[in-house]
């Protein structure tokens, strides 16, 4: 049995002739960002705590800009994802992110959230109707686009800045000086807790400010399928059914650290920096503010602290207080349109890490032979099966909810994959990237002071 994977082909770094081209990773991002820790978690801590809490966020989706832009980092020089990147050198990690993407990803909570709003929207049926419907749509959309990335990039290009837009115009109509300036004043407010403040919540919401767990690590398969650097020579997941599919290689390439090479380099980074920087990061950090401003200024007075499956319906007042029944209408309309893009890209996610998984271990290194039985599958094959698949799981365990032992379990495998795999990057740069090409002295840094938090928020939450 072949214990290795082959070794990195050497090809030519491609030249970034188009910049527009290949930004919008960034927004996949910030889509999940905005449906979780702006419309869920952050709201909920700034009514219920005050805004001078305000800096877990600044300090979560900080520390993510640094892992989202060496992530790419490590596929655009090698055209690999991380999955595969990291199972080189660690064969178990193969089995390890397999087992943790199901115990992460595939509780339907997304879904059942969906089911609330629809149901406070259009007044009939019940929540369990309008999250299969939901469901179903995410199948329908994602099997009616050629390639698996393209056709969720582009409804996320109009869902997001729609989102901004509406939560500005709110910002204007309801300002507030002072609580402006409490706002500003939290998020430099490190290390200030309120007494009462549920910790766990918090660290929660620090953790998962941004996209947190293993889809911080599905921005590297993002990145491979728009063919950032190396990733160009990786191919496309495409629709079997209603697109050309092509070849895809199961591993990735290495190029030489030649001048030329470098000046390209260069701008790959520059992209990535960018595409990660002000769109996930400035665009992020500024949405989740005025959203938890919003909420700590409109619902305060009313006594409405947005929680448990009434979170999203809870904000709606926010939008209702300056424009009636059509803005707590307008605001479940953005609020499905933004948790719905949450649940299709974890959905997206999710599939293509295991997909990832299966194919390139079926393909290449030390578990082809019991993988045998999935060689006989494409990658594209392998992707819209799986998805389907996922889909229905989701909709049987719908009834159920999720228990809590598993809610609990995925918290912590949350934070503890985190704390795994930031040293992990650094180890990766070490091993594969030249010198030339590794992250500076700040970065490794931020890095090493991410995974300490990281490993202290998981210790802290098995104790408790």
């Amino acid at each position: 049995m072949k214990s290795k994977f082959r070794e990195l082909e050497t090809k030519e770094l491609p030249e970034l002739v188009n910049l527009r081209k290949f930004i919008g990773v960034g927004l996949v991002v910030t889509g999940l960002a905005m449906g979780t820790g702006e419309l869920i978690l952050w709201p909920h801590l700034a009514v219920k705590y005050g805004l001078g809490i305000l800096w877990g966020a600044l300090l979560g989706i900080t520390l993510q800009f640094f892992i989202n832009r060496e992530i790419g980092r490590l596929e655009a020089a090698t055209g690999e994802s991380f999955f595969t990147s990291s199972s080189r050198f660690f064969p178990f990690l193969a089995i390890f992110w397999f087992i943790s993407a199901f115990v992460l990803y595939i509780w339907p909570g997304w879904a059942t959230t969906l089911g609330t709003i629809l149901q406070e929207l259009f007044g009939f049926g019940n929540y369990l109707m309008w999250s299969w419907i939901s469901l179903a749509i995410v199948l329908i959309l994602t099997f009616l686009g050629k390639t698996a990335y393209s056709i969720l990039e582009k409804a996320l290009k109009i869902i997001v800045p729609v989102f901004f837009v509406l939560i500005l115009i709110i910002t204007i109509l309801s300002f507030n000086l002072d609580n402006f300036v409490l706002a500003l004043k939290g998020l430099i407010n490190f290390g200030w807790f309120p007494q009462n403040i549920d910790l766990e919540v918090f660290l929660g919401a620090t953790v998962f400010a941004g996209a947190g767990g293993l889809l911080n690590l599905a921005v590297s398969l993002w990145y491979k399928d728009k063919g950032i650097g190396m990733g160009s020579y990786a191919g496309k997941i495409t629709n079997p059914i209603t697109g050309k599919t092509e070849a895809i290689p199961a591993t990735g390439y290495r190029f030489e650290t030649t001048e030329s090479n470098l000046k390209k380099w260069q701008k790959w980074i520059k992209l990535i920096t960018l595409d990660q920087g002000l769109i996930f990061w400035l665009l992020g950090l500024i949405t989740l503010t005025l959203v938890s401003l919003n909420a700590y200024t409109i619902l305060t007075p009313l006594n409405l602290v947005p929680e448990g499956l009434d979170i999203a319906i809870t904000q709606a007042n926010i939008f209702g207080v300056y424009w009636g029944e059509f803005g707590y209408r307008l605001f479940l309309v953005m609020a499905f349109f933004m948790i719905f893009s949450v649940m299709w890209t974890v959905l997206d996610a999710f599939t293509r890490i295991i997909s990832d998984i299966l194919y390139v271990n079926s393909q290449d290194g030390p578990y082809q032979k019991p993988l045998k039985f999935i060689k006989k599958f494409s990658i594209h094959q392998l992707y819209y099966g799986l998805i389907t698949i996922f889909v229905v799981i989701n909709a049987i365990l719908i009834p159920l909810r999720e228990p809590l032992i598993f809610l609990t379990l995925s918290s912590v495998l949350g934070g503890l994959v985190m704390a795994l795999y930031l040293p992990l990057i650094l180890y990766l740069e070490y091993k594969i990237l030249d010198k030339k090409i590794r992250a500076g002295f700040i970065t490794q840094l931020v890095l090493f002071l991410g995974f300490i938090f990281y490993l202290g928020f998981s210790i802290y939450l098995i104790i408790n």
